[in-house]
């Protein structure tokens, strides 16, 4: 079997390239989070104005699941990726931390407005 090879580190100019690439990346993220806190909380409203027109009483466990998973896992996603393409700037895989964190925040979000929507039956 092959000795596995080691990349070399990317040079001082390159982790200084990689390093605005990875807070432009976290910047973005961040506000994408903000913007699904948003997207799920025009849903919630419009879920809950649909629940007030139906005789059936609809929990507060949809707005409270959906808008937790958005908003503190949504931000939370996006800084531990952030800091973890921090931490390894130094490679070329340093980037894909923070892109990765934009993706979660995207499934989360997905995830709570699924959940939303099963809970309230809407």
């Amino acid at each position: 079997m092959a000795p596995r090879t080691h990349r070399a580190p990317l040079t001082d100019r390159g982790a200084r390239w990689n390093l605005v690439f990875i807070w432009v990346v976290i910047v973005v993220g961040l506000l994408a989070a903000i913007g699904c806190v948003g997207y799920t909380l025009n849903e919630s409203l419009i879920s809950y104005s649909a629940c007030g027109v139906r005789t059936v009483a609809c929990g507060d466990a949809g707005w409270y699941s959906s808008m937790g998973l958005t908003f503190f896992g949504g931000f939370a996603v996006v800084i531990t990726a952030g800091g973890l393409g921090i931490r390894r700037r130094h490679r070329t895989s340093g980037l894909w931390y923070p892109l990765a964190g934009l993706g979660g925040v995207l499934l989360l979000t997905a995830v709570a407005v699924v959940l939303l929507k099963s809970l309230t039956s809407t």
